[in-house]
């Protein structure tokens, strides 16, 4: 993506990036996954970002798992900002995380 797009103030830009390297760990410790994909757009006054893999796809109960601290992390740091975490994952079909952060404090 141009760096003229959008532009991100500092504090955002790291919430967004811990954001993804938590992904990407859960992927790599949990999903059994041989390929991802991620996209980053700007759309409405906001970042999203979205990644999507082809594992063995995360359940119900691990996302309601309450020691799931790296899940809770990344709700809490897209929380700060007015921002979601929304996680789907299905059996045998992969999960997709979207991140959605606006672009300033409503």
């Amino acid at each position: 993506m141009p760096p003229e797009t959008f532009a991100l103030d500092a504090r955002r830009s790291t919430a967004l990036f811990r954001i993804f390297q938590e992904i990407l760990a859960n992927i790599a410790r949990h999903a059994g996954a041989t390929r991802f994909g991620v996209h980053l757009t700007a759309e409405a006054g906001q970042v999203v970002l979205e990644v999507s893999d082809n594992g063995r796809g995360i359940t119900e109960q691990q996302l309601g798992d309450p020691g799931a601290m790296g899940l809770l992390s990344m709700r809490e740091r897209a929380f700060e900002f007015g921002g979601t975490v929304a996680i789907h994952g299905a059996p045998g079909q992969g999960t997709t995380v979207r991140v959605t952060i606006p672009l300033t404090r409503p």
